[in-house]
């Protein structure tokens, strides 16, 4: 039976431990390289700092991973506790919506493509820094902030913080509780239809807000109630006006639900 420990391999150990549940093209990624054991040490310190989230517990792995790995004939020396596992499965996900736009601001290079781990390590350096905590809290409001004030209030003050905003932005919908849902949906709706894996599976393009509004008043136009149109109609009607052709598989082959949506 082999065996691994922190110190040695442990590149070898995170492809061992997620060799179960990874798809090939992953499997293939992650290869047993210097970059990729200094992630995995990184993941591991994560765990220990004192801002770590405090609700996983410290308790090793046991259950299901210790027999999955027993089976594979890989034994622990030191068990991996919940929290540093946590941090390692970190390292096969994509970096938050929220871990980019910070990264982004402050320039980091491959923000978009870093894995959630390395993104919560470079976030936690930036910030531990004063000054790049108050250009963060000192940027201006990103688009879809503004887009919110101006679809729920009509109107948006020029000269605004970031966080201010959003307090804004929250106080608009605590005074307009109907508008605020449909603000949230429309907001999800163009994080949908503009999301990179969603664009590339459907081969469609990133679309601005005009053009986001435009799709959507004309589903609305068309009798679907707001609450009602999803990502899939979108979408529809996005393939249709790009490439000119209608995409059935949008709506598991049901042309008229797709004609409808077009």
């Amino acid at each position: 039976m082999e065996t691994f420990n922190r110190e040695g391999n442990v590149a070898t150990l995170l492809t061992t431990l997620f060799a179960l549940d990874m798809a090939e093209t992953k499997r293939k990624s992650l290869q047993a390289t210097a970059e990729l054991q200094a992630q995995v040490k990184i993941a591991l310190e994560l765990a220990q700092s004192p801002s770590t989230n405090q609700k996983l517990p410290e308790k090793p792995i046991e259950g299901e991973w210790l027999a999955d790995l027993n089976e594979m004939g890989v034994s622990l020396v030191e068990a991996l506790t919940v929290k540093e596992l946590y941090h390692i499965q970190g390292l096969l996900q994509p970096a938050t919506l929220r871990q980019v736009e910070i990264l982004k601001h402050f320039k980091m290079p491959g923000a978009v493509k870093m894995n959630k781990t390395m993104a919560n390590y470079y976030i936690r350096r930036l910030f531990s820094e004063r000054e790049n905590v108050d250009a963060w809290q000192r940027r201006p409001p990103t688009s879809r902030v503004m887009q919110g004030l101006l679809y729920i209030n009509g109107s948006f003050t020029r000269g605004m913080t970031q966080h201010q905003a959003q307090r804004r932005l929250r106080k608009s919908g605590i005074q307009s509780p109907s508008k605020y849902r449909e603000w949230k949906h429309i907001e999800t709706l163009f994080l949908g239809v503009n999301d990179l894996v969603i664009r590339q599976r459907n081969a469609t393009r990133k679309i601005t807000w005009k053009r986001f509004y435009h799709y959507y008043d004309e589903l609305k136009s068309n009798g679907v109630p707001s609450d009602e149109i999803s990502v899939e109609m979108m979408l529809a009607r996005i393939a249709y006006h790009q490439r000119g052709k209608l995409r059935s598989t949008h709506f598991g082959g049901d042309e008229s639900a797709l004609l409808a949506a077009i």
